[in-house]
């Protein structure tokens, strides 16, 4: 074979494993339901937790985090092609990726809010009872606002041991480095 045929050979193999490499989209898939409860299986783990921050740190740190800015994981929106290749190379599935990322978010969310309750709650033990009114009402929107939340309590009270350094990771002013 001449070295021509041999170069064309080897450009369309790399071509067919990109291609072969690159997961389809969910067929079935028309949106993720937040409204729900995660079930026992999408409980995250801290496996999962940890690979998840350790990708994520590195994906923010690549070219590929700015092509996802503008991306939500909307209904109709599409994940590039790039992004869910690199992902899969990472052992992600993207979808499973950006929702965990949501998920995080949400949770950060919820563990913030659970821990001002109790910060009010130990400041309304302080203070006179002629000054708590305002405290009370404000105790009183947070917990009905709380009680609307779906959130696993395993979830959360893993979040919140660690939500100084999810927030750090998930806005990008923190790194975890991945343990290879």
């Amino acid at each position: 074979m001449t070295r021509k045929k041999i170069l064309i050979l080897f450009a369309a193999l790399v071509f067919l494993s990109v291609i072969l490499t690159t997961p389809l989209s969910n067929i079935a898939r028309f949106g993720a339901n937040y409204d729900m409860p995660p079930s026992p299986e999408d409980v995250l783990s801290v496996e999962e937790l940890n690979s998840f921050l350790s990708v994520w740190s590195e994906f923010m740190q690549k070219d590929l985090s700015q092509s996802m800015q503008q991306i939500s994981l909307q209904q109709n929106s599409e994940i590039p092609s790039q992004v869910k290749r690199w992902l899969y190379t990472k052992g992600w599935n993207a979808e499973r990726f950006f929702s965990t990322e949501q998920r995080l978010k949400e949770l950060v969310a919820i563990a913030t809010l659970q821990s001002n309750m109790e910060d009010n709650r130990r400041l309304l033990k302080t203070m006179p009872a002629s000054s708590t009114k305002n405290l009370k009402k404000i105790i009183s929107a947070q917990e009905r606002q709380f009680e609307t939340l779906n959130y696993n309590s395993g979830e959360l009270a893993l979040i919140r041991r660690n939500i100084y350094q999810i927030e750090q990771v998930l806005s990008g002013k923190a790194v975890l480095a991945s343990e290879q």
